[in-house]
Order: structure tokens, then sequence, then C-alpha cells
């Protein structure tokens, strides 16, 4: 039977999500809530309502008979949408809000971590400003990793180089409130310095699916340098995470969370992303996000074969250890076209991008929005990230060269993007 599906976000794995589930004969009618300019050629989409106005989402959804809602930002699930439709007949997509916690609050991870002996970086946890300035004037090692403990749209980890670093970070998050409240209490953690591994899986509550590994590429710049963002970028899966690594992974990590988050009361059902670095040891985990990534699942979801309403109706019918995903035998890369000043302060919105159907006409390309709108009936950037350009291919280099080769076609005033993706 087919149901009406409404995606809750505007980003690039919004756009992504919607891209396969209007693949997939089980949907009949697809809306997002807020959309963007892509979402718009595959959705009805509502800008007007806040993703956060539950009460209004739910007015939405049961004006348009919507059986299904998937949530793409994780500051929804934080805040408790899963919760709020508990009473309803409409299924929400995500963890409730005791599970959210584990992305919701990055202490509490960490201390999960390590009360069940799970492989993470070495931290110590600060929730006055005064004790983590003193801890900073006795440290000697460089860098440190400096992590507010909320929710900071993936910009809230500072890796400080220097004592003088640290103070500022520190003082940014903690005095002058740069995250507001996620800021208020923080993490000072071991720098390790190693590719990362994004490793997703779909739980039930007792058994789970993994997807395809992929890896993000955090830095603003080339060569892994500047400011953390949101991800500049992706490899799916990359080749030099083998078997062995990955069921290092698996078995130390992934298999060890889903074994004692009951321990906690946590009944997790929906989307758990662990965060992974490679270190001298092995695979360390770094933090729990519990939604799909971004731009992860830009590079994930085209080499799945597997119907996603398949996937998500099996998470919520408790029967995932049925279901065998299958998948597309290709690499995918995915580049992130952003704004100038991304992403710290954006300088410049409302430009015109030039060169979208050319790209999208290449073999192998696809392209997600995130931060676009139509304005006047041209479509122009109006966010950090932009545009997210997907490439298929054979081998990780070939996927890398046709998603560059389809970026020189496209560009906007301020347009930039890392060149050293895969």
């Amino acid at each position: 039977m087919k149901k009406n599906v409404l995606v809750l976000g505007s980003g690039g794995r919004e756009h992504a999500l919607c891209w396969k589930l209007s693949q997939s004969d089980k949907v009949q009618d697809l809306f997002c809530i807020p959309g963007n300019a892509g979402i718009q050629e595959l959705a009805l989409t509502d800008s007007s309502i806040s993703p956060l106005d539950f009460p209004t989402i739910k007015q939405y959804a049961i004006q348009h008979h919507i059986a299904l809602i998937v949530v793409g930002p994780e500051q929804m699930l934080v805040s408790g949408i899963k919760d709020f439709f508990e009473d309803s007949e409409i299924q929400v997509f995500g963890p409730d809000r005791h599970s959210a916690q584990l992305e919701g609050s990055k202490i509490f991870t960490k201390n999960f971590f390590s009360k069940f002996d799970i492989p993470t970086p070495s931290y110590k946890t600060f929730f006055s400003l005064d004790d983590a300035l003193y801890h900073i004037h006795t440290h000697e090692e460089y860098p440190i990793v400096i992590k507010a403990d909320g929710l900071a749209s993936g910009k809230g980890v500072i890796i400080a180089h220097s004592e003088e670093d640290a103070v500022n970070s520190i003082k940014e998050m903690m005095e002058h409130k740069k995250f507001k409240s996620a800021g208020d209490k923080i993490i000072i953690e071991e720098y390790i310095d190693g590719p990362e591994v994004s490793y997703q899986i779909i739980l039930d509550g007792n058994h789970f699916v993994e997807l395809q590994v992929s890896q993000d590429f955090k830095k603003a710049y080339e060569q892994n340098k500047g400011p953390n963002t949101g991800g500049m970028g992706n490899l799916c899966p990359p080749s030099w995470a083998d078997e062995s690594i990955l069921q290092q992974g698996k078995e130390e990590i992934i298999q060890k969370i889903v074994q004692y988050l009951p321990r906690e009361g946590i009944t997790f059902n929906g989307v758990l992303f662990t965060g992974m670095i490679m270190s001298k040891s092995g695979l360390k985990a770094l933090e729990i996000n519990v939604r799909f990534g971004d731009p992860e699942l830009q590079t994930i979801l085209p080499l799945l074969k597997t119907d996603l309403i398949d996937l998500i109706e099996a998470t919520q019918n408790h029967s995932l250890h049925q279901l065998k995903l299958e998948w597309v035998k290709l690499y995918s890369t995915c580049v992130v076209l952003c704004s100038e000043g991304y992403p710290d302060q954006v300088l410049s919105l409302g430009h015109e991008i030039q060169g979208l159907k050319e790209a999208q006409a290449m073999d192998g390309i696809l392209v997600f929005h995130a931060g676009t709108q139509l304005q006047n009936g041209k479509l122009v950037n109006q966010g950090g990230r932009v545009l997210n350009i997907v490439g298929l291919g054979k081998t990780p280099e070939e996927a890398s060269t046709k998603a560059y080769d389809a970026i020189k076609k496209i560009s906007f005033k301020g347009m930039r993007y890392r060149k050293d993706i895969a």
C-alpha cells in the first residue's frame, strides 16, 4: 500500500532523501518542510513552517494524510519530535528524545564510551570557565581538541595548536557564548592525527544493518587545514579502510554500543552514526550522531539498491534481521560547494548559480541542493553549504574526477570548495 511521506529539513541530506524516496513504488505523494530549490522538483515544500514547530507540523501532516515522517537534522530529534507524535498514527523515523541525547550531549556519550570500555581518545570534562582555563595553563602537549557539549551544527569542535588558541576557543564557547548554551559545558580531548570513518548503522532496538562506511572531510581547506565545518566532502567507501580495520571497528565499537545502550535505559530505533578516527592502535570512537550524516548520505544513497521505505519499515517493525541490503559496486565522491566566508560568517548570498543543467547532464553525476533558493525565477545561493556534487565511478579516482569535471561547469559569485576530496 502506498503512503504519503514527509521529509523534514532543508539541506543536501534531505534532498538526497527525497531523491531516493521518490524512486520508491511505496510512496504516493512526497512532501518536505521547509525544503530547498532542488527538493521542490521532487516534493511539495512549505518554507513557512519552522521544523521545530511540532504542533503546526502535526496539523500539516494530518491535512496532507501523511503516514510517515523522515527526520533529517538532529535538532528535531533532540527536541523530541518522535515523542511528540508517539500517540499519533503518524510514524516518525528516528530515535526518541532519551536516545537522542547521544548526540545532544557529547559529555554523555564520551562517558558512555568510557564506562563500557569502548576505545575513544582520552578526555576531561569541564563545567566552569575557571576550571577549563586552569587545565589549559597546566597542559603542555599540543594540539588538543576542544568540544562544545551541545549541538553546534557541526562547528563546535576546535583544534587548538597552542595555549593561546585553547584559551581563546574556551572563552569563545564558555564566556562569549559563540554556540549559545551548547558551549556551557565542554570537553578537552586528546588530539589524534588520522583519517576519519563515518560508520552508520540502522538499529531497530535489537538488530542492526550496516550502511556503507564513508570518509568525511571536515576541515574547511585543502590538506585538512582550517576550522571544522559540517563537512566539505565525502568518499564512499574509503579504499584505505580494509576489512580488518572495519571488523575491528564493528567488534570493539559498534557491537559494544549496541550491547550496552539498554544498560543506560536506551532502546534505540533509527540511524546510529558513529564517527571514528584511525589511531596508531586502531579505530577510536569520537562521537555518536542519531541521524543520517551530511554529506555522508549523499554518497551512500546512490549506492543503495534497496528501497529506502523497505529499510525504514523493517526498522519500525523490528524486523531488520530479515532484511539484506543490496549495493551497487561503485565508488561515490561528494564535493561541497560553499559560499564565501563559510564556515564562519557567510559573506555573499543571493548570487545566481550558473551551469547547473550542464553539470547534471554529465554521465555519473548527481547534484543535491543544500543552501539554494529560487528568487524571481533564478536559482541563487542562500546558505553556507550550497550544492553537493556527487560523482560515481568504478574507482575512487574516477568518481572524484567526474565530480570535479562537473564542478567546472558551475559558478556563482564567491563559490569555493576543497580541491582535494578523495
